[in-house]
């Protein structure tokens, strides 16, 4: 491999270890403030303590399926998984620059989720941005959790699943039902995928 390709290879690995340790971190961040155990958690998220334990020490990157049942477990919006919202946001603001974004790119499910509203507060409205690379997408099962989603697919094609009945999705083609419906998705075409996707909670 070219040096050239082997250093842009280890920024990559670096910058994906950095957000694993920080999704970790407010992982563990949140169970706390919970007053949950690693156990507990596991228990409720229906996931190994083993690999709830890795996610939070930053040693596994999570998937869009984990980091869902993980917030669903601790009873927040999956945006509050992403690292915490500077502390100079009073709650008020309404407005946000790129550089403000937080990012979290899922690298074993071949997904990036891209939050636009980093300020959102009680009840929760998280607009993202989510890339799918050609097979990418949430996991091979499917997964339910509180709250309503909607989305408008911007590039490329989507596959979505919900309650067992499969839909695609082309450019322009738009979505919305209740989370709590046993759901997937998957980009299942040749080139990356790109959609405008909102979760909404009331709590």
């Amino acid at each position: 491999m070219p040096k050239a390709s082997r250093a842009g290879k280890a920024s990559l690995d670096d910058d994906q270890r950095q957000t694993d340790i920080a999704v970790g971190n407010r992982v563990r961040q949140l169970r706390r403030v919970r007053g949950r155990s690693l156990k507990e958690l596991a228990q409720r998220a229906g996931l190994s303590i083993g690999f709830l334990s890795q996610i939070e020490r930053g040693l596994s990157s999570a998937s869009v399926r984990a980091l869902a049942r993980i917030a669903d477990a601790l009873e927040v919006s999956i945006g509050d998984v992403f690292p915490a919202v500077p502390p100079s946001d009073d709650g008020q603001r309404i407005t946000a620059a790129p550089s403000e974004r937080k990012r979290i790119d899922l690298a074993d499910s071949g997904a990036s989720k891209e939050l636009l509203t980093p300020f959102s507060r009680i009840p929760r409205l998280d607009v993202f941005i989510i890339t799918l690379q050609p097979g990418g997408g949430s996991g091979e099962e499917a997964y339910a959790h509180s709250g309503e989603e909607a989305g408008f697919v911007m590039e490329g094609g989507i596959e979505l699943i919900v309650d067992g009945k499969k839909h695609i999705l082309g450019e322009g083609d738009s979505f919305r039902f209740n989370s709590n419906r046993p759901h997937q998705f998957r980009n299942a075409g040749d080139r990356p995928a790109k959609a405008l996707w909102v979760n909404y909670r009331e709590k």
